[in-house]
């Protein structure tokens, strides 16, 4: 029987699937709660560390959540019960709980969020839409070509099923095609120039401005937003049963309790 796995163990198999030098210059990734020694039974998931995951996993007896979104985002300079991550964070170290985020590495590696959603969506001969420097083949963004061109109502069917969005929310006429697609997870409006300047005709993200929206009609792009939520969360889902394949005498699974923050309301 193999010896139980540490944090530091499953932070080591986590900076190789998504390695540090591809994370944001802004970002905080790592190992940023608990000690690299201590031995994990039980690892969660998820993609926000939010009261509530946290509850779930004090009350499962979790070793390790592995966060998407890093928690200390901006520099602490006090940790006390006197905020909400205060009292979270007090209170995951008083269980013991260790915590990760891969964040902008996981991103933009080789199996990572965005690659994934290119393969969701069906795109072919994917490449990064900015590469990184050393390593052509990882980097920010993914983008690539449908097999054959088809309908905005199609595709936007294809987008909805990849990443289970509930909605999309989409600025383009329903008459266009698409063929020629950008992807990029999470709050990323900021890589519609490059789509454009890739020459793709639709630009799928998490959430965007409403003058980006504005900008890619007016420069005849397509622009999708699955949510923010959606276009990470089914990622966070595949890294639990990753983790688990490794490390197979771990417990790993997705959070439960974990659930987008926004709602749609409608008449209807």
């Amino acid at each position: 029987m193999n010896p139980l796995p540490t944090a530091g163990d499953i932070a080591g198999f986590l900076d190789q699937l998504a390695p540090s030098a591809l994370a944001e210059d802004w970002d905080n990734t790592g190992l940023l709660v608990g000690r690299r020694e201590s031995v994990v039974t039980d690892v969660l998931t998820c993609l926000t560390l939010t009261p509530d995951v946290a509850t779930e996993a004090i009350k499962k007896g979790v070793s390790l959540i592995v966060t998407h979104h890093p928690v200390m985002f901006r520099a602490v300079r006090q940790l006390t019960g006197d905020t909400v991550e205060g009292r979270m964070l007090l209170a995951l170290i008083e269980a013991r709980i260790a915590v990760y985020s891969p964040h902008t590495s996981f991103d933009s590696a080789l199996q990572g969020i965005n690659q994934q959603l290119a393969e969701a969506f069906g795109l072919l001969d994917v490449r990064p839409i900015r590469p990184d420097a050393m390593d052509e083949s990882i980097g920010a963004g993914r983008w690539g070509h449908l097999p054959e061109e088809v309908s905005l109502p199609v595709f936007l069917a294809t987008v909805r099923s990849g990443c289970s969005a509930r909605y999309l929310e989409y600025s383009g006429m329903n008459r266009s095609t698409v063929k020629t697609v950008a992807v990029a997870c999470g709050a990323a409006g900021e890589f519609l120039d490059d789509a454009r300047r890739l020459g793709c005709d639709t630009f799928v993200t998490g959430e965007g401005r409403f003058h980006s929206a504005l900008e890619a009609r007016n420069n005849g792009v397509t622009l999708i937003f699955t949510g923010h939520y959606s276009s990470e969360r089914p990622a966070v889902e595949w890294l639990a049963n990753r983790i688990g394949s490794e490390f197979s005498e771990v417990t790993s699974v997705a959070s439960v309790e974990e659930r987008d923050p926004l709602e749609l309301y409608t008449d209807e």
